[in-house]
């Protein structure tokens, strides 16, 4: 199977899964529990077919700087929010922040949770094809974290040789950190 086809699966998946509300609470409060490296954290706004962040952005809020990402051409830029961000829909839908950009460089996040269509249990992860990510994690040195729900987590994803793996991976069964891959 290539990436076009098990993005097609994927995305199938994705649209029948019908506890999505219960699967991104779980996750939240995995991710609100674990040892995190320390500093700014850089977070995606969800679409409705994503894990739902909100708590988790609400929560990092009160102890860390957080930034959101904003698409501007071909590249991910960096807004650093807080609890008056005004939110304006980009060019996906997805609700991007208003405020002075950041190239990730100079925002320099050390935690980025990224949203994923697909992961596998070795911590590669299937991004939607835009590459956004790819080429946000070539220009830093930042901790990725995937956010899964169940029915996300496959046998294999198929890799790239530009492809960046997860530096851990949270489902609502828990965290699969790159330590624990063999």
């Amino acid at each position: 199977m290539d990436k076009k086809s098990q993005r097609s699966v994927m995305k199938a998946v994705l649209a029948g899964i019908t506890d999505k509300d219960s699967q991104s609470r779980a996750i939240a409060d995995i991710l609100k529990n674990l040892r995190l490296p320390d500093g700014g954290i850089c977070i995606y706004n969800a679409l409705s077919s994503e894990v739902n962040t909100e708590e988790i952005i609400e929560f990092f809020l009160q102890s860390r700087d957080v930034f959101l990402p904003v698409v501007k051409g071909e590249d991910i830029m960096l807004v650093k929010i807080d609890g008056n961000t005004r939110y304006v829909e980009g060019k996906w839908g997805i609700l991007e922040p208003v405020g002075d950009l950041l190239a990730p460089e100079a925002a320099r996040p050390s935690v980025t949770v990224t949203p994923l269509l697909g992961a596998d249990r070795r911590l590669h992860r299937l991004g939607k094809g835009k590459g956004y990510y790819d080429r946000y994690f070539a220009k830093l040195q930042t901790y990725k974290v995937g956010l899964a729900f169940k029915e996300q987590v496959i046998e294999e994803i198929v890799c790239d040789e530009w492809d960046k793996s997860l530096d851990m991976l949270i489902t609502p069964d828990g965290a699969v950190k790159r330590e624990d891959v063999r």
